[in-house]
């Protein structure tokens, strides 16, 4: 069995590219980008990516169209930030519900606008059709100088790990919706910042980078897997957490590796630093006036290493998947194996 082959969606993702043809001119292995990169052949790599706010919906996570605009967006331009892309543009695919398509329209342009116009980009076409429920799909396409990408692979024993941003508050959002009512977090205090300009910065300064749409854990596992490393958290959870995502966690009694380690994220860039690089890292930042978040280091050996202690993120990752995407059942079993 191949290491990914743990993780039940890199089995499927596997089996896809098993069963389709791929291009040529595409750079990168299976699992080994955020985005797709495909070589122009005149110095550039275009970067191509799909990302689609679907079940979040079905399953009541996200309540308003605006919302599922905005993060399917969101979702996609950070896959172009963890290569290191600049958007050429966006396309949408987005099915309405028939008895209110009018008034939902409407609200999902407004979150698409949103998360468009904060990474300066645009909306190039697309296709819409009806439905029952509403899914909204978000292609994102952008180019990159050849030999300047970021990919998932590279990592070495002694590389730093930092976050471009705090973290947790996909889940808390989550955790908020179902355990609270909404009442401690609502869902326009989910806007994750484009990470752009954050991406091209580390461009030859990070050894790989990768985004958390899935959250922190699934991000540490799938890079430990891919670059056959140990990733050692050397900071408590809670010091990780967004302010707001620590709120909710205390408010909720929710172990702060829960909202770490669950499986809706908040679309942050995670990236690995050698550590003679860090001088350059830092006066990336100085430029942006930007403060990455320490996360941890990698070291030989393999797995995610939290607390002190190894972290199956496999579990984790699977997680929703064996608990028949119950969410009651899935939060009360995240619960239990991060306390």
């Amino acid at each position: 069995m191949r290491l990914n082959d743990d993780v039940v969606e890199n089995r499927r993702l596997t089996r896809w590219a098993d069963l389709l043809p791929r291009a040529p001119r595409q750079r990168g292995g299976v699992h080994e980008t955020d985005a797709e990169l495909v070589d122009l052949g005149d110095g550039r790599l275009l970067a191509l990516t799909v990302d689609t706010v679907c079940e979040e919906i079905r399953l009541g996570l996200y309540r308003h169209p605006k919302t599922a605009g905005r993060l399917a967006v969101a979702a996609a331009l950070s896959d172009l930030a963890a290569v290191g892309a600049e958007p050429l543009g966006l396309l949408l695919s987005v099915t309405l519900p028939a008895g209110n398509a009018d008034v939902v329209q409407e609200a999902v342009a407004r979150g698409v606008a949103q998360a468009a116009s904060a990474a300066g980009t645009f909306v190039l076409g697309g296709d819409t059709n009806e439905g029952d429920e509403l899914s909204v799909g978000c292609t994102a396409a952008g180019t990159v100088p050849r030999g300047f990408e970021l990919t998932r692979v590279g990592i070495s024993p002694g590389d730093l790990l930092f976050s471009a941003g705090p973290l947790g508050l996909g889940a808390a959002l989550a955790a908020s919706t179902l355990l609270a009512g909404g009442s401690l977090l609502s869902e326009d205090d989910l806007v994750p910042p484009p990470r752009i300009a954050h991406g091209i910065a580390l461009r030859r300064i990070a050894s790989a980078a990768m985004d958390t749409s899935d959250g922190l854990v699934a991000t540490l596992d799938q890079l430990s897997r891919l670059n056959g490393v140990a990733l050692r958290l050397t900071r408590p959870p809670a010091e990780l957490l967004h302010p707001r995502a620590l709120q909710v966690a205390r408010s909720l009694s929710l172990p702060p590796l829960a909202l770490l380690a669950a499986a809706q994220g908040e679309q942050e860039l995670v990236f690995a630093v050698p550590p003679e690089r860090q001088p350059a890292l830092e006066a990336a930042a100085a430029r942006l006036s930007w403060t990455p978040v320490p996360v941890g280091r990698a070291e030989s050996g393999s797995g995610v290493f939290v607390n002190g202690a190894p972290f199956d993120g496999a579990r984790a990752r699977n997680l929703l998947g064996a608990c028949g995407r119950d969410l009651g059942a899935y939060a009360a079993a995240l619960v239990a194996m991060t306390k």
